[in-house]
Protein backbone atom coordinates (compact mmCIF):
# COMPACT_ATOMS: atom_id res chain seq x y z
CA UNK A 1 0.00 0.00 0.00
CA UNK A 2 1.32 3.10 -0.77
CA UNK A 3 2.21 6.10 2.14
CA UNK A 4 -0.30 8.54 0.36
CA UNK A 5 -2.22 10.29 3.22
CA UNK A 6 -6.11 10.47 3.33
CA UNK A 7 -5.86 14.12 2.36
CA UNK A 8 -3.36 13.98 -0.78
CA UNK A 9 -5.95 11.12 -2.04
CA UNK A 10 -9.48 13.19 -1.76
CA UNK A 11 -7.15 16.30 -3.09
CA UNK A 12 -6.02 13.89 -6.21
CA UNK A 13 -9.78 12.72 -6.57
CA UNK A 14 -11.06 16.59 -6.31
CA UNK A 15 -8.36 18.28 -8.82
CA UNK A 16 -8.49 15.04 -11.33
CA UNK A 17 -12.18 15.30 -11.42
CA UNK A 18 -12.27 19.17 -11.66
CA UNK A 19 -9.69 19.01 -14.65
CA UNK A 20 -11.17 15.72 -16.66
CA UNK A 21 -14.56 17.37 -16.15
CA UNK A 22 -13.67 20.85 -17.21
CA UNK A 23 -12.17 19.58 -20.26
CA UNK A 24 -15.38 17.40 -20.74
CA UNK A 25 -17.58 20.24 -20.00
CA UNK A 26 -15.41 22.37 -22.69
CA UNK A 27 -15.73 20.00 -25.07
CA UNK A 28 -19.34 18.86 -25.01
CA UNK A 29 -20.32 22.82 -24.74
CA UNK A 30 -18.43 23.51 -28.28
CA UNK A 31 -21.16 24.57 -30.85
CA UNK A 32 -20.47 21.52 -33.62
CA UNK A 33 -20.68 18.89 -30.59
CA UNK A 34 -24.04 20.23 -29.66
CA UNK A 35 -24.98 20.39 -32.79
CA UNK A 36 -24.01 16.87 -33.78
CA UNK A 37 -25.70 15.64 -30.26
CA UNK A 38 -28.97 17.52 -30.90
CA UNK A 39 -29.24 17.36 -34.47
CA UNK A 40 -33.02 15.30 -35.01
CA UNK A 41 -32.63 13.57 -37.69
CA UNK A 42 -29.76 11.97 -35.69
CA UNK A 43 -30.80 12.12 -32.38
CA UNK A 44 -33.65 10.13 -30.59
CA UNK A 45 -36.09 12.12 -29.61
CA UNK A 46 -36.00 10.61 -25.89
CA UNK A 47 -32.43 11.89 -25.82
CA UNK A 48 -33.46 15.63 -26.90
CA UNK A 49 -36.35 15.83 -24.46
CA UNK A 50 -34.25 14.69 -21.10
CA UNK A 51 -30.89 15.72 -21.36
CA UNK A 52 -31.30 19.32 -21.54
CA UNK A 53 -32.95 19.05 -18.08
CA UNK A 54 -30.16 17.66 -16.44
CA UNK A 55 -29.24 19.67 -13.39
CA UNK A 56 -25.65 20.19 -14.62
CA UNK A 57 -23.97 21.18 -11.51
CA UNK A 58 -25.72 18.22 -9.08
CA UNK A 59 -23.99 15.67 -12.21
CA UNK A 60 -20.42 17.66 -12.16
CA UNK A 61 -20.13 17.49 -8.29
CA UNK A 62 -21.33 14.05 -8.36
CA UNK A 63 -18.81 13.04 -10.87
CA UNK A 64 -16.05 14.96 -8.72
CA UNK A 65 -17.11 12.95 -5.77
CA UNK A 66 -16.69 9.57 -7.83
CA UNK A 67 -13.64 10.83 -9.25
CA UNK A 68 -12.34 11.02 -5.12
CA UNK A 69 -13.57 7.13 -5.24
CA UNK A 70 -11.26 6.65 -8.50
CA UNK A 71 -8.46 7.97 -6.49
CA UNK A 72 -8.72 5.63 -3.57
CA UNK A 73 -8.93 2.54 -6.23
CA UNK A 74 -5.85 4.27 -7.74
CA UNK A 75 -4.01 4.48 -4.51
CA UNK A 76 -4.99 0.57 -3.52
CA UNK A 77 -4.08 -0.52 -6.67
CA UNK A 78 -0.84 1.49 -7.81
CA UNK A 79 1.72 -1.40 -7.58
CA UNK A 80 0.06 -2.87 -9.59
CA UNK A 81 -1.27 -1.07 -12.21
CA UNK A 82 1.05 -1.16 -15.72
CA UNK A 83 3.55 1.26 -16.15
CA UNK A 84 7.00 2.58 -14.83
CA UNK A 85 6.22 6.30 -14.72
CA UNK A 86 3.27 8.18 -13.15
CA UNK A 87 1.97 9.53 -16.51
CA UNK A 88 1.80 5.51 -17.75
CA UNK A 89 0.34 4.54 -14.73
CA UNK A 90 -2.28 7.33 -15.29
CA UNK A 91 -2.77 6.99 -18.85
CA UNK A 92 -3.46 3.30 -18.11
CA UNK A 93 -6.17 4.53 -15.02
CA UNK A 94 -7.70 7.11 -16.93
CA UNK A 95 -8.32 4.32 -19.95
CA UNK A 96 -9.37 1.48 -17.00
CA UNK A 97 -12.08 4.55 -16.01
CA UNK A 98 -13.15 5.00 -19.26
CA UNK A 99 -13.73 1.41 -19.67
CA UNK A 100 -15.31 0.79 -16.09
CA UNK A 101 -17.50 3.31 -15.94
CA UNK A 102 -18.02 5.95 -19.30
CA UNK A 103 -18.55 2.92 -21.55
CA UNK A 104 -21.20 0.80 -19.37
CA UNK A 105 -23.38 4.52 -18.57
CA UNK A 106 -23.02 4.65 -22.53
CA UNK A 107 -24.33 0.99 -23.38
CA UNK A 108 -27.05 1.12 -20.68
CA UNK A 109 -28.08 4.63 -20.50
CA UNK A 110 -27.88 6.41 -23.61
CA UNK A 111 -28.00 3.68 -26.06
CA UNK A 112 -30.16 1.58 -24.17
CA UNK A 113 -32.27 3.67 -22.60
CA UNK A 114 -32.29 6.75 -24.29
CA UNK A 115 -32.01 5.05 -27.72
CA UNK A 116 -29.28 7.17 -29.07
CA UNK A 117 -27.54 5.64 -32.32
CA UNK A 118 -24.68 3.82 -31.96
CA UNK A 119 -22.48 6.33 -33.82
CA UNK A 120 -23.58 9.33 -31.71
CA UNK A 121 -22.39 7.21 -28.48
CA UNK A 122 -18.76 6.79 -29.96
CA UNK A 123 -18.67 10.11 -30.78
CA UNK A 124 -19.31 11.08 -27.24
CA UNK A 125 -17.24 7.72 -25.84
CA UNK A 126 -14.07 9.53 -27.84
CA UNK A 127 -14.95 12.47 -25.37
CA UNK A 128 -15.07 10.82 -22.16
CA UNK A 129 -12.00 9.15 -23.59
CA UNK A 130 -10.73 12.28 -23.57
CA UNK A 131 -11.51 13.31 -20.28
CA UNK A 132 -10.91 10.37 -18.59
CA UNK A 133 -7.53 9.96 -19.75
CA UNK A 134 -6.94 13.69 -17.89
CA UNK A 135 -8.67 12.51 -14.76
CA UNK A 136 -6.49 9.52 -14.92
CA UNK A 137 -3.46 11.05 -15.29
CA UNK A 138 -3.76 14.28 -13.11
CA UNK A 139 -4.58 11.75 -10.01
CA UNK A 140 -1.03 9.82 -10.63
CA UNK A 141 0.20 13.22 -11.00
CA UNK A 142 -0.57 13.39 -7.28
CA UNK A 143 -0.17 9.82 -5.79
CA UNK A 144 2.37 7.93 -7.79
CA UNK A 145 5.24 11.03 -9.00
CA UNK A 146 8.01 11.24 -6.85
CA UNK A 147 8.19 14.35 -5.92
CA UNK A 148 10.62 16.24 -3.63
CA UNK A 149 9.17 17.24 -0.51
CA UNK A 150 5.69 18.84 -2.74
CA UNK A 151 1.79 17.68 -2.08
Amino acid sequence: MSKNSVLKIAFAGIAGGFVGNGILGALFSTPFIREVLYKPEWQSKLYIDLTPHRNIPISVAGLVVLSVVHSCFFNLLMPSIPGNTWVKKGLFWGTAICLMYWLFQEWFMFNSLLREPLLLCLLEMVLLFIGSIVEGVVIAFFLARKSKGGI
